[in-house]
This record gives structure tokens, C-alpha cells and sequence, in this order.
């Protein structure tokens, strides 16, 4: 979604999302393909490169374009669009309009995250967030350090899901390695049966170490509604463990 589109407004664009989702699922059952981000013709695991690049940052590897469908699908087969800024922006037009699910994660490994890619969060923005919430955009615009950007952002992001979603709706990362993927069942109930061998990344290798502990640093020290989710403690154990 560019930042033309989510200048249209929550109802607009939720009617945009209607008709996209209506377009996709027809596409995906008679043509057998979807538009969507891959790397070569696949759906990326991670679309993230975890080399550096000669910026100092870890590129995105995935382009857009059409994915070939191989399994069989039925009529009613699950159909999931992701776009975290844009979705979160109009989170309360589309939250009754479609089952809506935040994927939240430990605030530091967010910020760990973000301060290691090549997008917009990496200088605190978020253009298709902004574009619909004037009111984030000039705060953003008034914050002159990058972190503290971040960290505006991130909470923003939290805020939001915690007064428009019910909590059975905001799923933890960690619980969904934990449990080897059966904590999507409230997401889709065939998702009781995954045994994935998964494996947390919230102490990423590729993560910067110092950069790491000034961020931790930076978010023990600030207020912001992911306290509501996640404990400082919970910060203070992942970077004890990334610095031991």
C-alpha cells in the first residue's frame, strides 16, 4: 500500500482492502496465482537479508509481483493480508469489518530490528501510518532524536492495539515459538496441529551489540503502552543474555 493510497482515508481504504480481498481470493481459486511479495516466486520466510549491506543496513530481498498457488484450495480457504503501518492506521474502520490480529514481539528486539533494516522505521517513520494519522505524523515531525521516534512509533503501534483489539486478538511472538505455532489457532483453528520447530530471533546474532544495549538503555528509561504487554524485567533478561 503506498502512501497515495492510505492518504485516501480509514473508509475509503477499507473499501480499497474489500475489493483487493475480493480480487485476491478469486485470483488465488481460478487462476491459482496471488499478488504478493516474494523472492523468486516464493513467499520469503524472512524478507529481510540478514547481510549487511554497504550502508550499514540489512536490505529487503523481496519484490512484488504474482505467485504461482500450488495446493489445493477450497472455497472457504483462509485469506491473510498483512501491512502492519497502513492496517494499523484504520485499525478501528476495519476492525468490524474483518477478523483483525496484531503479532507483537519484545519491545527491545523491535527497536533491534528496526535499527538494523533498510525501510522507514529505521529514522522513526512510518509514510503509510502517517499518511492516515495526521496526528502521528506531527508528532513524528516534532521529535528531532531518531530513537525517540522509535520509540513514539512503537508505542503507537501498542496504544493501538490495546484499546481497539480484544486481547484474544494480539498474539505474542514468543508464545507462537513457544508453542510451535498452535497459539494461531485462534487465528485459524487448523493451526492446533502445527508442531513447527521454531526458533526465537528476539536475540538476533545479526543485531548490533552495543546498539542493542543503548537501545535496551533507552526504552527501560521510557513510558509507552507496550509496558502494558511486556515487563522491563522482560527487557532486562533479554539483554543479560545478549550480552553474556
Amino acid at each position: 500500500m503506498d502512501v497515495a493510497f492510505a492518504s485516501l482515508g480509514g473508509d475509503a481504504i477499507c473499501e480499497k482492502i474489500d475489493r483487493f480481498f475480493s480480487t485476491t481470493r478469486r485470483s488465488a481459486l481460478l487462476d491459482k496465482t496471488v499478488e504478493t511479495k516474494h523472492i523468486g516466486g516464493r513467499l520469503p520466510v524472512n524478507p529481510i537479508s540478514d547481510a549487511y549491506s554497504d550502508r550499514g543496513l540489512r536490505p529487503t530481498l523481496a519484490t512484488r509481483g504474482e505467485v504461482r498457488i500450488d495446493k489445493a484450495l477450497d472455497a472457504n480457504f483462509v485469506l491473510v493480508i498483512k501491512h502492519p503501518a497502513a492496517f494499523t492506521a484504520v485499525l478501528e474502520s476495519l476492525a468490524p469489518r474483518y477478523p483483525c490480529f496484531a503479532v507483537i514481539r519484545n519491545p527491545l528486539s523491535i527497536l533491534s530490528s528496526w535499527n538494523s533494516i533498510a525501510v522507514p522505521v529505521q529514522d522513526g517513520h512510518a509514510p503509510a501510518a502517517e499518511a492516515v494519522d495526521s496526528g502521528l505524523a506531527q508528532a513524528l515531525a516534532r521529535i528531532d532524536d531518531r530513537v525517540a521516534r522509535q520509540l513514539h512509533l512503537l508505542s503507537w503501534f501498542f496504544e493501538k492495539y490495546d484499546r481497539v483489539l480484544p486481547q484474544a486478538s494480539i498474539l505474542r511472538y514468543e508464545d507462537t515459538v513457544a508453542s510451535k505455532g498452535k497459539s494461531l489457532a485462534v487465528i485459524t483453528p487448523l493451526a492446533g496441529r502445527l508442531a513447527e520447530p521454531l526458533e526465537s530471533r528476539n536475540a538476533n546474532q545479526v543485531y548490533d551489540q552495543e546498539l542493542m544495549q543503548m537501545l535496551g538503555e533507552r526504552l527501560l528509561r521510557a513510558d509507552g503502552a507496550f509496558w502494558k504487554f511486556y515487563s522491563r524485567e522482560s527487557v532486562e533478561r533479554l539483554l543479560g543474555r545478549r550480552l553474556n
